[in-house]
C-alpha cells in the first residue's frame, strides 16, 4: 500500500529552497559587479562600495540574467542581496 501523506512542512521547505537559489543567484551577480566574493546575503551593499551606479548595474544585471524584475523603490534603506531577491519575488 502506498503512503500518500505529505511530510509536514514540505511545501514550506520547497519554497524556501527556491528562495535560497534566488538569493544565491543574486549574490553571484553582486560578487561579480562589486568584485568582492566575501559579501554575504545579509551584508549592506553600500558598505561594500555599491554606490548608485553599481547598484543600478546590479539591478539591471539581475533582471537580464535571472529574469527578475526589481523596482528600486521596493528596496529599503539597507540593500542586501537577500533584499534584492525578495523584492524580485
Amino acid at each position: 500500500m502506498t503512503d500518500h501523506t505529505v511530510e509536514r512542512g514540505a511545501p514550506h521547505r520547497a519554497a524556501g529552497a527556491a528562495g535560497d537559489e534566488r538569493v544565491a543567484a543574486v549574490l553571484a551577480v553582486v560578487h561579480e559587479i562589486l568584485g568582492d566574493p566575501g559579501i554575504t546575503a545579509d551584508d549592506d551593499l553600500a558598505h561594500h562600495g555599491a554606490a548608485s551606479l553599481a547598484m543600478a548595474r546590479i539591478i539591471v544585471t539581475v533582471g537580464a540574467r535571472l529574469g527578475l524584475d526589481v523596482d528600486p523603490r521596493d528596496l529599503g534603506p539597507a540593500v542586501t542581496a537577500r533584499a534584492l531577491a525578495r523584492a524580485a519575488g
